[in-house]
């Protein structure tokens, strides 16, 4: 497998905790060399790794796999995408003299079998120093946890990141976000009715660790909380349980509830035949306010007068419009690459050929700074020592961020908060 293989896991996680700590106890006014030192004095494992070369994995979302199971979705060729932006660097001089060698998986997102192969066949069979790209949930677990290789993107919570045995470093959001989400909400005065929280079964951990504690913190505690456990195959019963629940709701005074993550649209699609009962909605996540706002099935967008969501900076459009993002853009057009923008694109939800940039842009802009930051002798040693005190705007969103140890790998991005406008029917960031 190479002279570059893993460590035991437990040793390389114990290596990475005391670097991590090393890097930022003692006094804050540690020098620029000082730090690099630090870096170039680590050391670690360095799969993938030659004097020439650094062999990057990337997952990314199959559509021919979604075609297959009758999902028309243009989310852009992912491949052809990441290819340009690595040509880019590598005709730059590489990283510190390296040039990037990428391997591809396409991942099947209807199934958690082939995620499973391609992370076998990125960490065992390649070999690969990093891997990035497009993780569902868990699925990230599998290179950083089992695998032990470092991974930048995917969505950190506590419980991977305990489980995580290699340097992590993501764009994403972790589960900070939402906190500082209905922070924002409260300083909006936008608690300050009687509140309830609804959730689908998989966001329930969310609920009781984070939303319910912060809420009770702002001192807008729930008078109640409900999840959503109906099977997804089965409107009727969705449809029962949901109305359950806003008879709960509306009998106990209800009138604001906090809609928790991206399945937050499963709230307003069942609400909106129901014209009785209309709290104000909060989605703490922005994705469930768009999800269902765009769905070709939704008849009734009433529903979501005076709702709010947090989230990442946005919409779509915005995004495509922010300066680090049109400089990845304009490397893509560069590469012969048509990218077109959001609002050219028609209506159709199932139209998003600009995706693919949304994806590979910040994957590239980070792991590009991290490997640099990380130095000529790349290790993961040096790779998790570059993480900490990082600074990087990464294309999508304008505010700088700045990266460190757990709870600050995924670099503190800002919660911005959208409006729903049902004149325009879409969302309006607070600050445009």
């Amino acid at each position: 497998m190479g002279p570059y293989r893993r460590a035991r896991p437990a040793a390389v996680a114990l290596a990475v905790v005391l670097l991590v700590g090393a890097c930022t106890s003692g006094d804050d006014d540690t020098s620029a060399s000082e730090t690099e030192t630090t870096a170039a004095a680590a050391t670690g494992p360095a799969p993938g790794v030659t004097d020439d070369t650094i062999k990057v994995g990337v997952t990314y979302v199959d559509t021919q796999a979604l075609v297959a199971a009758g999902l028309q979705y243009d989310l852009g060729d992912h491949q052809a995408v990441y290819q340009a932006l690595f040509d880019d660097i590598n005709d730059q001089g590489g990283i510190n003299g390296r040039q990037i060698e990428a391997v591809y998986a396409p991942i099947d997102p209807v199934s958690t079998s082939p995620a499973e192969e391609k992370c076998v066949q990125l960490t065992e069979d390649e070999d690969v120093f990093v891997i990035t790209g497009f993780f569902l949930a868990d699925a990230v677990v599998c290179p950083v946890a089992t695998h032990a290789t470092a991974v930048v993107g995917g969505e950190m919570t506590p419980e991977r990141l305990e489980q995580a045995q290699a340097p992590w470093i993501t764009w994403l959001p972790d589960t900070d976000q939402p906190e500082a989400v209905l922070r924002r909400f409260d300083d909006e005065g936008l608690l300050d009715g009687t509140v309830a929280v609804w959730a689908a079964a998989r966001d329930q951990e969310e609920v009781d660790q984070h939303i319910v504690p912060v809420l009770e913190d702002l001192g807008a505690a729930p008078v109640a909380t409900a999840s959503a456990v109906a099977p997804a195959d089965d409107q009727a019963a969705q449809q029962t349980e949901t109305m359950t629940f806003a008879q709960r709701f509306k009998d106990a005074g209800v009138d604001t509830v906090v809609l928790v993550g991206p399945s937050g649209q499963g709230w307003p699609t069942i609400m909106q035949s129901d014209t009785s009962y209309r709290p104000k909605l909060l989605f703490t996540d922005l994705l469930g306010l768009t999800a269902f706002s765009t769905n070709a099935a939704t008849t009734d967008t009433s529903v979501l007068e005076g709702a709010v969501a947090g989230g990442g900076y946005g919409p779509d459009q915005d995004r495509f419009e922010e300066p680090e993002m049109q400089r990845c853009i304009a490397t893509l057009k560069d590469a012969g690459i048509d990218t077109p923008e959001p609002k050219d694109v028609g209506d159709d939800p199932s139209n998003q050929p600009y995706q693919a940039a949304f994806q590979a842009c910040p994957d590239v802009a980070l792991l590009k700074a991290t490997l640099e930051a990380a130095g000529d002798d790349l290790n993961y040693g040096t790779f998790a020592a570059a993480m900490d005190g990082l600074k990087l705007t990464i294309p999508g969103d304008p505010t700088e961020r700045t990266y460190g140890p757990p709870p600050h790998g995924d670099g503190d991005p800002t919660a911005y908060l959208y409006t729903w406008d049902e004149d325009q029917k879409a969302v309006v960031r607070e600050d445009s």
